[in-house]
């Protein structure tokens, strides 16, 4: 199979849609070794994946359906398209044994709000109920690459910090009424950032299969037969169809995602945390330069 096999489709609403039921999880165990929480291996998604492509072509047909579901969701922000998009799936109910039994549950201590379940399903080929959390979240790997060293661009967001909210918070049944639930599933994807200069040895518990990319301080290098783009928000997910040189507000170099394009297709993913090593251009305000004295290239090696 394709190894990116959302790539496949024209209207980008139904890549990402595609991706998010497609792509491999960043665990294959909890780092701690301590949780019956389960965590579904790519197999689980691929066979989902195959089950629904039928209806994802349909909708690369006429995507207006599934348009018109993204737009009521209550936040652009990525967590809530993924989980919203996961939500579209979760309700054709022809293409998976699940039927949705709730989303967004609240759990209540009284009139206080204690939290919420992400998912209830009732899986109908075991008669079980299961509670779905889903995270969609990328990390730039530092130091020895425990879980509370893979950090997100703002640095209080740590893979570990995540892992023990879901833990802890997430999966607690406290205040949860007339609902049971007999399984529980943890989907955490996205992708992984290994440093530019350093020799990744990952640990045991991250899935082989996760989808990763490099980061660094630095704006890296152009060559003769490529360009940088900047990814736009929505294309953490998966890149737009609309290949272009610039976006709307490009805003190089700033903290972010940017795509090696090279023939039409995204080559290496890189991920930008800037420093006081580049600053802003005083020509343009949207831009970032280099500090010619300070510059330190990247050392740039493939990632697919």
């Amino acid at each position: 199979m394709n190894e990116q096999p959302w790539l496949q489709f024209r209207h980008d609403i139904v890549r990402q849609l595609a991706f998010c039921i497609a792509s491999p999880p960043l665990l294959q165990a909890w780092p701690d070794a301590s949780t019956a929480i389960d965590l579904p291996d790519q197999q689980f998604w691929l066979q989902h994946f195959q089950q629904y492509l039928p209806r994802l072509l349909q909708l690369d047909h006429n995507p207006q359906p599934l348009l018109q579901h993204v737009q009521q969701l209550r936040s652009t922000r990525l967590g809530i398209r993924f989980e919203g998009l996961l939500g579209f799936w979760l309700q054709d109910h022809a293409y998976h044994p699940y039927q949705l039994v709730g989303q967004s549950i609240k759990r209540m201590d009284g009139s206080r709000t204690l939290g919420e379940l992400d998912f209830v399903l009732l899986n109908r080929e075991t008669g079980q109920r299961e509670h779905w959390e889903v995270a969609i979240k990328f990390y730039l790997g530092e130091a020895s690459f425990f879980a509370d060293q893979w950090v997100g661009l703002n640095r209080r967001d740590t893979l570990g910090r995540k892992l023990k909210h879901l833990q802890q918070n997430q999966f607690s049944l406290t205040g949860l009424k007339d609902i049971q639930v007999d399984v529980q599933r943890a989907i955490v994807k996205g992708r992984l950032f290994y440093p530019c200069h350093q020799k990744v040895e990952l640990p045991g518990w991250i899935a082989a299969d996760h989808l990763n990319g490099i980061w660094g301080h630095y704006p890296p290098a152009l060559t003769d037969n490529g360009f940088w783009r900047r990814a736009s928000r929505p294309e953490w997910l998966t890149e737009s169809g609309a290949i272009s040189s610039q976006t709307a507000n490009p805003q190089y170099w700033a903290d972010g995602l940017y795509f090696f394009m090279q023939e039409n297709r995204v080559k290496t993913r890189y991920m930008l945390r800037a420093n006081n090593l580049i600053h802003k251009s005083p020509y343009n305000r949207n831009s970032r330069i280099l500090n010619p004295h300070r510059f330190h290239m990247c050392d740039m090696h493939a990632i697919s």
